[in-house]
């Protein structure tokens, strides 16, 4: 779900270390629509406490995604993945051994847009990033694959019905 709030980028890369994180943009759009909620929220107040309710809706959405955090951590000395997510306050920690990743894909979407995943031997894909065009995620994923020294599949085909 996070993958879809924000994009990942590297923070700090080294032969056997890879650390992801969000991307300043993501917290400043952030806090950007939690001042502009509350800028509106007190305009529209004056008017009906009511109608109100709406720009304080949307100034908590955006006060959620700029206190949004999420950290994946490739380790290969450790042998693992960690995953840190902290979503309005509630942390969760996620530890999945290398072991368990099979690889990271790029794939296209049905919708036109690009998705890039790393896919699990048993369970959901781990969703690193989406985006318009392939090349960004190419290059994110081609730093995961080197550090876990996992295979990495490019397929940017369209579909054709």
């Amino acid at each position: 779900m996070l993958g879809q709030l924000g994009n990942l980028r590297v923070r700090a890369r080294s032969a056997r270390r890879l650390e992801l994180a969000l991307t300043r943009t993501t917290h400043v759009v952030g806090w950007s629509a939690a001042l502009a909620g509350l800028a509106a929220a007190v305009a529209v107040a004056r008017v009906s406490v009511w109608a109100a309710l709406l720009p304080v809706l949307l100034g908590l959405l955006g006060l959620v995604v700029a206190t949004m955090r999420q950290h994946l951590i490739f380790d290969r000395d450790d042998g693992v993945l960690r995953i840190e997510h902290r979503l309005a306050g509630i942390p969760s920690h996620s530890v999945v051994p290398l072991f368990h990743l099979k690889s990271v894909v790029v794939r296209s979407r049905p919708r036109g847009d690009f998705i890039a995943v790393v896919e699990r031997r048993v369970g959901e894909p781990i969703v690193l990033d989406t985006g318009a065009s392939p090349g960004p995620l190419y290059a994110l994923a081609q730093a995961v694959a080197d550090v876990a020294q996992l295979r990495l599949v490019y397929d940017a085909t369209t579909a054709v019905n």
